[in-house]
């Protein structure tokens, strides 16, 4: 995963680009992954848009497959948009208004998700009005069309907020999931993942959590780059003994 300074590096140079500036910005993760792929083939879904909302599907030159889904209206750059991806990622990207190389005016909120059985996959039904984004691990992400935000996870609960504020450190939790969840955390301009010191906490589907260090889990290159570590299989293995305590549910 590159660092957030190359994400936001692309998103200013496609700034004046047909499509929103967060979709460009996902666009960015075009490094070859640090962690075992499954060779999947990425569905991919030409950009629609329904109400307030465009999504679309494609793959990155990583190997990624990745779900978009952003607000039509970012003219004054105060927007939340999340991204989906094959590795288990979901990130809730949020910019504060015009501030190109200001880390103050952007961040990042991550959750992965587990097991990841496959691809990220978009469904927009122009005439139910519903968008809907089959994660990694096969449950279902359901989208307000007006609003562009996330309304409700399948085997879980949601809330999010109507601001869009740094003080609201992404404005998006999710308190309560059935499977196992790894918060990542929130960070200014940067992905809080990418702090090889920092700390993330899995929590299982039965509420039990274990914190651990990003280097635990996370790959590191010199030049800023990251991705998760384990495939499930290593991941689950690894569990049994780093959070004895955790029930990991595959």
């Amino acid at each position: 995963m590159p660092s957030m300074k190359k994400l936001l590096t692309a998103a200013a140079l496609a700034a004046l680009a047909s499509a929103p500036l967060s979709a460009q910005v996902w666009r960015g993760r075009v490094h070859p992954p640090l962690a075992p792929q499954d060779g999947q083939t990425c569905p991919q879904s030409v950009p629609v848009i329904i109400g307030n909302t465009q999504g679309y599907a494609d793959s990155l030159g990583s190997g990624l497959c990745y779900v978009s889904i952003d607000p039509t209206d970012t003219s004054d750059l105060v927007y939340r948009s999340y991204a989906f991806f094959s590795d288990g990622l979901l990130m809730v990207f949020s910019s504060y208004g015009d501030g190109e190389g200001n880390p103050n005016m952007t961040s990042a909120r991550e959750f992965f998700f587990f097991p990841r059985r496959h691809a990220p996959a978009l469904t927009m039904d122009e005439k139910k009005k519903t968008i809907t984004v089959r994660m990694g691990n096969g449950r279902d992400a359901e989208f307000d069309p007006a609003s562009a935000q996330l309304r409700e996870l399948e085997f879980g609960r949601v809330t999010v907020s109507p601001k869009i504020d740094p003080a609201e450190r992404g404005g998006v939790e999710i308190p309560r999931y059935f499977g196992l969840i790894l918060d990542a955390g929130f960070r200014m301009g940067e992905s809080p993942s990418g702090l090889p010191d920092g700390t993330a906490t899995f929590r299982s589907a039965w509420g039990e959590t274990c914190a651990v260090k990003n280097r635990d889990v996370f790959n590191y290159t010199p030049d800023g780059d990251h991705a998760f570590k384990f495939t499930d299989a290593q991941l689950s293995a690894w569990l049994r003994t780093a959070c004895p305590n955790l029930h990991i549910g595959f």
